[in-house]
């Protein structure tokens, strides 16, 4: 377009026949530069393309690797929990739960007492209900009667979604579930006057899921947050 619009001025001048060797010459040399300067930003647009392609493949080989290097970690981090159940020995003096010590809407879990974070819990939230706390008090009524003479463990457990609000993962998961085992050992102790040096809290958060396969469906997930008690090393 530039080009087409200088030859047109060159052409005005000549058809009227009024241009001095001096004017052809300047209006030249300004097709000319013209010219040049069209050449030029071709040639730099060429080359910023190029550049944008370079690097869209290369964020692209990047966000491959990035994927794959996560999915490696998953991978890992289920087939080395599945290691530590295996290889991990037993407490001595360690006793499984009994059904019939089940408070309502608690389930047995590998001998461990397991309560759905739903019966204590708001979603995404680590602090206790103010009510509707019957099955938390059943389980101290238990650990202050029955089981008196057992150390406790209590595990978090969540699901495998972030926080929606920084789309964290990992990290988020793994403080909810210290923070939420955190305020059960809190309770208990508080609330039913049970001596703290009988507990222990371990967040697991998203790493131990009760089935792999349902861990995407909405019913899997709730299933996975939960709060797990186990009866330890008998201390009297």
């Amino acid at each position: 377009m530039l080009f087409r619009t200088v030859v047109g001025v060159l052409a005005v001048p000549f058809l009227c026949g009024c241009v001095s060797y001096e004017e052809y010459r300047s209006l030249q040399d300004d097709l000319s530069r013209s010219k040049r300067n069209t050449n030029d930003i071709i040639t730099q647009y060429q080359r910023d393309l190029l550049h944008r392609r370079k690097s869209q493949k290369e964020n692209s080989s990047r966000d491959e690797a990035l994927r794959a290097e996560v999915a490696a970690m998953k991978n890992q981090r289920v087939l080395d929990n599945k290691k530590e159940e295996r290889e991990a020995p037993e407490a001595p003096g360690g006793r499984s739960f009994e059904k019939e010590d089940l408070p309502t809407g608690a389930k047995i879990e590998s001998g461990g007492l397991s309560l759905g974070s739903g019966l204590l819990f708001q979603p995404g939230q680590a602090s206790l209900k103010k009510h509707q706390l019957v099955s938390l008090d059943q389980v101290g009524n238990l650990l202050k009667g029955k089981y008196a003479s057992y150390e406790v463990l209590i595990e978090g457990h969540t699901d495998n979604q972030p926080l929606r609000s920084t789309r964290q993962l990992f990290e988020y998961n793994m403080v909810l579930g210290t923070a939420r085992a955190s305020n059960v050992f809190k309770y208990l102790s508080k609330r039913h006057s049970i001596p703290e040096k009988r507990f222990q809290i371990m967040s697991y958060g998203m790493s131990r899921p009760l089935n792999e396969q349902s861990a995407s469906t909405e019913q899997g997930r709730r299933e996975n947050r939960r709060v797990v008690f186990r009866l330890k090393r008998r201390i009297h």
